[in-house]
């Protein structure tokens, strides 16, 4: 958002009322700033407000992270940090304590048990013995059988364990609390609202604009928001371009009472396995324990548990720690979404935008180093002379690569296979060694479909196969670094026959799941050439800008990018229809509907309605199909709106009726009041899909999601369609509308209490209810 010049009304605004965020605050209002700290009280899919949250310093040692000196380096701001608490645990208390008072468990044990594998698990048990012995740590080598409350499962039986009596646990939310009581003592203006965007005041920051609607203009605005400090990036346009995305690992945790009322002594943890997840059992008093893992990367924070991901946190727990656990009652489960950077390192310090502050992208460190960086940058936003060299986690930068891609390749497919031995996969003896050769082999292929150059870690890696949209932002902050930073050169592509780019093709797509993989190829075969698909020369070879460009249309559908995006054409009656991003692409099996709806109507020219248009599509085609008819189109986005103009303008010959295309919300009553009793025909296919409910990529993630998605029950739209309709429809005028065939009882109910007869539900293609026609009574 652009903005004149104000005057600010403080020093600092923060953004991101978590661990992080909160520290900030009270640390710079420690120092005199005047400080507005921004966020929800709830703090929506939030990472620091789990309930038994770890101290991990030397815990979180892995064997890959102490080859490399960025891993080197994050180990020692986390020893830094943890000398740290002490001091910032007894301002926070106020007083009333030295503050350790918050802590649980008498120190960590760390548990090597049978599950998993040696050259992750093992490896990292090793590697934190080493550099405890190292730094001179106290810990003690113990006995399994030594380790109390522990109980495993026979086939998770422990081998080693190490019992680390410096590394504790605390009570996040106590944590909070007293953030938040420290910070309104010391004057912050704690105010209970999340950030819409970012002020741009003539190229630097000067505030932010509240999801309230007001504003709060400062200086210097700081983004502490997790996974949430993405939309605020995107709200300034370009600023992210190079700037690493940020995505959430979703970390899952259950809050339990034991049956038999005990709990462990300590905590009780697992070395970092498969892609950094370990399990981990945290002690909270009053005969109850916090079980924890760390989940997989997924585009976009997640509010509720994956079903699977928590049936493997309880069994987990129950198999490798103890038993009796399953006998336990779950008082609560929380997801938290801890932010994770395109190239996995934090985004700390100065954005391009002057003014600007990110602190976040610390995945599992945000807590351990939330002091040490709260005074750090309290040093930096008041002109202090900087203590920590922070200087590669610049915002703004090329992707960083501790590894090479051969090593990074390595690393995803071992730990890809150790996840599955973590979930008790029973594979065969003589497959694993060529399942690990087949997973390097795939993972290796994918890494150059997403680039020819940069490689992302092995979390990033995995997770683009099965997120498109992750693979879309990776290859577009790559592009956009080239761009800034220069260019990359790649080894020009052999000269083919077109039959062995299809054979490609049709691999890489079947990999994808796309649904028609083989036509798919062909269609965008003929797009890169020119040409109809039929008429494609399979034996030729393929000119290597053509191939470039076939293999690049590939990848996008392999994205599971829509083809109809890829083409920017969509076919409907005969008629050709521009389609792209902002639109929702009409299918064919709207074709059936249409004619059911026309059968339905008399004779001759109608007057017409579309609601939640698109591109236009159902409305042209009855103007083609009915000439001389007046049709009005009406969608809620203005992009829409304007492809259907678009398509309306191009098809000018081929419809000679009146169609007008306006935008309008469906549920408002004032809509189209001119026409109430003198439609002949209202159709839609109006967004039906249930909020949480999963759809394909190709809807899901591509298409705009006010285009498929209509609340809880998918049903918010069809609601405001039967009122609408009631009212513009004369008397014997007809209703078609899809939806989604899972909700053909409800809707008909809809239609049904609207006031309507002659309701008829209809299949199809496919044979499922997609579609329902009714009539507007008589008089």
């Amino acid at each position: 958002m652009n903005s004149r010049t104000r005057p600010a009304e403080f020093d600092v605004i923060v953004v991101g009322n978590g661990v992080l965020g909160s520290s900030l605050a009270v640390e710079l209002a420690g120092r005199g700033a005047s400080v507005a700290l921004v966020g929800r009280p709830e703090r929506p899919h939030a990472a620091s407000t789990a309930t038994g949250a770890l101290l991990g310093c030397f815990g979180e040692v892995t064997a890959a992270s102490l080859g490399t000196d960025h891993g080197a380096g994050a180990f020692a701001l986390r020893l830094k940090a943890r000398d740290a608490w002490p001091a910032w645990l007894h301002q926070l208390a106020g007083g009333t304590s030295d503050g350790r008072d918050i802590l649980t468990g008498n120190g960590t044990t760390v548990l090597l048990n049978s599950v998993g594998t040696g050259g992750i698990d093992s490896a990292n048990f090793e590697a934190i013995r080493s550099v405890l012995e190292q730094h001179g740590e106290p810990h003690e080598t113990v006995d399994p059988e030594d380790v109390g409350w522990l109980d495993p499962d026979p086939h998770a039986r422990p081998l080693r364990a190490l019992h680390i009596p410096g590394e504790r646990a605390l009570d996040a939310g106590r944590l909070l609390r007293r953030l938040d009581r420290t910070a309104r003592a010391r004057g912050v203006r704690v105010v209970a609202a999340g950030a819409a965007s970012v002020i741009d005041d003539g190229g630097r920051a000067g505030g932010v604009v509240l999801d309230t609607g007001g504003t709060l203009t400062a200086a210097r605005v700081v983004l502490a928001a997790g996974v949430g400090t993405q939309q605020l990036i995107d709200s300034v346009p370009g600023l992210g371009d190079c700037i690493p995305r940020l995505v959430a690992a979703a970390g899952l945790s259950a809050e339990l009472t034991t049956e038999d009322c005990t709990q462990p002594e300590t905590v009780i943890r697992t070395p970092n396995r498969a892609f950094d997840s370990a399990l981990h059992v945290v002690p909270l008093g009053m005969a109850r324990a916090y079980l924890g893992t760390t989940g997989a990367v997924v585009p976009d924070p997640l509010a509720d548990p994956i079903v699977a991901d928590l049936l493997s946190l309880l069994d987990d727990a129950h198999r490798q720690i103890r038993r009796n656990l399953h006998a336990g009652s779950v008082l609560r489960v929380h997801v938290g979404n801890r932010p994770f950077a395109l190239d996995g390192f934090p985004l700390l310090g100065e954005t391009p935008l002057s003014g600007l502050w990110t602190m976040t992208g610390l995945h599992r460190d945000g807590l351990i180093l939330s002091p040490l960086l709260a005074q750090e940058f309290a040093r930096r936003l008041t002109g202090e002379q900087p203590v920590l060299d922070l200087g590669a986690c610049t915002p703004e930068r090329v992707p960083l690569a501790p590894a090479t891609r051969q090593q990074t390749v390595e690393t995803t497919a071992a730990h890809a296979l150790a996840a599955g031995y973590g979930r008790h996969a029973r594979v065969p003896t003589e497959w694993q060694e060529s399942l690990g050769d087949d997973l390097t082999t795939v993972h290796a292929a994918w890494a150059d479909r997403i680039d020819a150059d940069f490689t992302p870690p092995p979390e990033l890696l995995a997770a683009a196969r099965r997120y498109p949209r992750i693979a879309e932002w990776l290859r577009a902050y790559y592009a956009h670094c080239r761009a800034r930073f220069g260019p990359a050169t790649t080894a020009a592509p052999a000269v083919l026959p077109l039959r062995d780019h299809l054979a490609w093709a049709h691999r890489t797509l079947t990999e994808a799941q796309v649904w028609t993989p083989e036509l798919d190829a062909l269609v965008l075969a003929g797009h890169a050439a020119g040409t109809r698909p039929e008429e494609l020369d399979h034996e030729a070879e393929l000119p290597a800008g053509t191939a470039a460009e076939f293999r690049s249309l590939v990848r996008r559908r392999a994205d599971r990018e829509p083809l109809e995006y890829i083409t920017g054409r969509a076919t409907l009656f005969g008629l050709e229809f521009e389609v792209g991003e902002g639109t929702f692409i009409p299918r064919v099996h709207s074709e059936a509907m249409v004619g059911q709806a026309l059968d339905r109507c008399p004779d001759g020219p109608l007057r017409v309605v579309d609601l939640c248009t698109g591109s236009g599509a159902l409305a042209l085609a009855v103007g083609a199909l009915r000439p001389g008819s007046d049709i009005t189109g009406v969608d809620i986005s203005a992009s829409a709106v304007q492809w259907a103009k678009r398509n309306a303008e191009r098809l000018r010959a081929r419809v000679p009726g009146a169609v007008d295309f306006i935008e309008g919300d469906v549920a408002d009553p004032r809509l189209l009041k001119d026409l109430d009793g003198r439609v002949d025909l209202l159709m839609a296919n109006p967004p039906y899909v249930p909020d949480r409910l999963r759809i394909p990529p190709e809807y899901g993630v591509h298409q705009p999601p006010e285009a498929s998605f209509s609340g809880a029950d998918g049903l918010d739209a069809m609601r405001g369609i039967a009122v609408t309709a009631a009212r513009l429809l004369r008397g014997g005028g007809v209703l078609a509308v899809e939806h989604l065939d899972a909700l053909v009882d409800e809707v008909v109910d809809i239609i049904g209490a609207a006031g309507f007869e002659d309701i008829t539900s209809h299949p199809d293609f496919t044979g499922f209810p997609r579609y329902v026609t009714a009539r507007r009574p008589v008089g």
